[in-house]
């Protein structure tokens, strides 16, 4: 598995690349359908790591090449000043979402 985007047609996909830094299957789906557990180690294959196999090119040699790309200077640039800032709008948690429904005079439509 290798993770992949319309981004260019579509837009930035940081909020769906933020979720799943974060997320993980449940372990009683783990049992039930025999899905992994998704680690840290798994999430690198699907962000990059598996790339290297078809390109016959091993992860040293990408982390080598990577640290000083166009792609690199232009991430150090853009942390010194981040606009857009991809900061995520809306309920961040349940209570959040809750308020909100409440304050819409309850209506979830």
């Amino acid at each position: 598995m290798l993770w992949g985007t319309n981004s260019i047609w579509y837009g930035s996909p940081q909020d769906q690349i933020q979720a799943f830094r974060t997320f993980q299957i449940s372990e009683e789906f783990r049992d039930k359908y025999g899905y992994p557990e998704i680690t840290p180690r798994l999430r690198a294959k699907i962000f990059g790591l598996n790339a290297t196999r078809p390109y016959k090119i091993s992860a040293e040699e990408v982390k080598k090449r990577a640290r000083g790309d166009l792609v690199a200077r232009t991430r150090l640039a853009y942390l010194e000043n981040p606009e857009p800032h991809y900061l995520t709008h809306g309920p961040k948690t349940r209570r959040e979402f809750l308020n909100l429904v409440r304050w819409n005079g309850g209506s979830r439509t």
